[in-house]
């Protein structure tokens, strides 16, 4: 099912910048048993996308009517797209600022992946593709893909589930899909999003539980050789959760009592 701006449709007009620019932002949420989980953080990575984009905020109250008519009509488990564009706009990059947002919310297929990725981990290699940077772009969740569509193309086989992404720095920095955890000592880290990189909901939920536990995460640049050193590695977004990495190309990681306990704490949330 299909909605744009509060009608059920399946098209938008070709003057929309989101379809000319990739002038927007979007949310992929997970629905179970009717609930979009971590839906309070969606939306305030929404509106912070937003903001930072100075695209109008659509109404709330009218979104989150759209999103309870979808998953009344598609399912309890389901996987729900949110995508905000500035809206139809003239020709040329200038904006007006008086644009009004294209809303779109629609279903797809739930995700579901076995028990046993989670206790045993997914393999991985490193792409050859290098995010750029752009401190104005950096954390946001914006309509432009493209970097992660190139990545994703470098490889075909079907046992590979992530592709672990650099910036030209060669510091590590996320996977296609996916926010990054490495563990080294019982110490938990993840790469800093500051010129580069989505901050993931999942990711966010990981540090909040780990601060909450006096374990804090710590946020820092990590070079390909400190992720190749760590004695265990996880992945996360909204869809999955927390998975651990069982390889990354030819090396092979041990599924840490650490990850194992942060993997079963955030299944309760993404399931």
């Amino acid at each position: 099912m299909i909605i744009v701006n509060g009608q059920q449709k399946s098209e938008i007009s070709v003057k929309d910048r989101g379809l000319f620019y990739g002038d927007g932002i979007f949310e992929t949420i997970k629905v179970k048993g009717a609930m979009p989980k971590l839906w309070t953080m969606h939306l305030d990575r929404l509106v912070h996308s937003c903001h930072a984009l100075k695209i109008a905020v659509p109404n709330l109250k009218h979104l989150q009517d759209d999103v309870d008519k979808v998953i009344k009509e598609t399912g309890p488990n389901v996987v729900l797209k949110i995508i905000v564009t500035r809206g139809i706009g003239n020709r040329g990059y200038t904006y007006t600022g008086n644009e009004q947002p294209t809303v779109i919310v629609m279903s797809g297929p739930e995700y579901v992946t076995s028990e046993r990725d989670y206790l045993n981990g997914v393999k991985a290699i490193f792409c050859r593709t290098r995010l750029s940077h752009n401190t104005n772009l950096a954390g946001l969740k914006h309509l432009n893909r493209l970097e992660q569509v190139i990545a994703r193309a470098e490889w075909q086989d079907p046992q590979i589930r992530e592709g672990i992404l650099l910036d030209n720095d060669e510091l590590v920095i996320e996977g296609t899909m996916s926010n990054i955890f490495i563990e080294k000592d019982g110490v938990l880290y993840t790469p800093k999003l500051d010129k580069s990189g989505v901050s993931g909901v999942a990711r966010r939920k990981v540090i909040e539980i780990q601060e909450a536990a006096k374990a804090p995460v710590c946020v820092k640049n990590i070079t390909k050789n400190e992720l190749l050193c760590a004695d265990s590695v996880a992945i996360s977004n909204s869809l999955m959760g927390v998975m651990p990495l069982s390889q990354i190309g030819d090396k092979v990681f041990t599924v840490s009592p650490l990850i194992k306990e942060i993997v079963s704490r955030n299944l309760h949330d993404c399931n």
